[in-house]
C-alpha cells in the first residue's frame, strides 16, 4: 500500500475512535427519540472514586464517586446511575444514608439534600436523581454508605453513567470506578 493510503487510513481510524460516542439508552427500541437530550461539547468525566476505609469487613465506610462537569458544557447533569459490577463479594449499601455534595471529598462544598436515591430493577443499580440539575462548571460527589466493606479482599467495580436533565435524556458512560480493599493487618 502507498504511504498516503496508510496515512489516510490511520487518520480515518483515529477519527472514528474520537467521534464514536459511548451512549447507553435503557429500555428504548428507538435509539434516539425525537425529543432526546444529549451532552454536547466537552462531556462530564469521572473525576475520582475513593473510600474512607479500604480494609475488609470495616463497618460504615463511605464510597465517594466524584463527577466533574466542564464549564463549557451546555446541558446540566440530571442524574447519575451507578451499577455494581460482579464483584468477589456483594456489597450491601444503606441508600437512606447517601450524601450528595458539591466538590471533592477533601474539599466538601454545600450538600444537595434534595437528591432522590433509589434502586432500579435489581439492588445492584443505584439511581441518583438531582431535583435541581447540576450546572456546568461544578463537581458533584455521591457518597454511598456501605453497611460493611466486603469480606473478600480485591478490586470492586462500579460502572458510572451520567444523564443530562430532561425527560428523554441519553446517558453517557463515564467508565468503571474501582475500589481496592485489603486484608486487615
Amino acid at each position: 500500500m502507498s504511504k498516503n493510503f496508510n496515512s489516510l487510513l490511520g487518520t480515518l481510524v483515529g477519527v472514528s475512535l474520537v467521534f464514536t460516542p459511548a451512549i447507553v439508552v435503557q429500555g428504548q427500541s428507538d435509539p434516539f427519540p425525537a425529543n432526546a437530550t444529549f451532552f454536547t461539547g466537552t462531556p462530564p468525566s469521572l473525576a475520582d472514586v475513593d473510600t474512607d476505609f479500604n480494609g475488609i469487613n470495616i463497618p460504615n465506610s463511605r464510597y465517594f464517586f466524584s463527577i466533574s462537569l466542564p464549564a463549557g458544557e451546555i446541558e446540566p447533569l440530571g442524574k447519575v446511575v451507578l451499577h455494581q459490577q460482579p464483584n468477589p463479594s456483594p456489597i450491601s449499601l444503606d441508600l437512606s444514608q447517601t450524601e450528595v455534595f458539591f466538590g471533592m471529598p477533601s474539599q466538601r462544598g454545600n450538600d444537595l439534600a434534595s437528591s432522590a436515591v433509589s434502586t432500579s430493577g435489581d439492588s445492584q443499580t443505584i439511581v441518583v436523581q438531582f431535583n435541581t440539575p447540576i450546572a456546568p462548571g461544578n463537581t458533584v460527589t455521591i457518597a454511598l454508605l456501605a453497611e460493611q466493606n466486603p469480606e473478600v479482599a480485591g478490586v470492586y467495580q462500579f460502572r458510572v453513567q451520567a444523564f443530562p436533565s430532561g425527560p428523554a435524556s441519553v446517558g453517557l458512560d463515564l467508565g468503571v470506578g474501582r475500589l481496592q480493599f485489603y486484608e486487615n493487618r
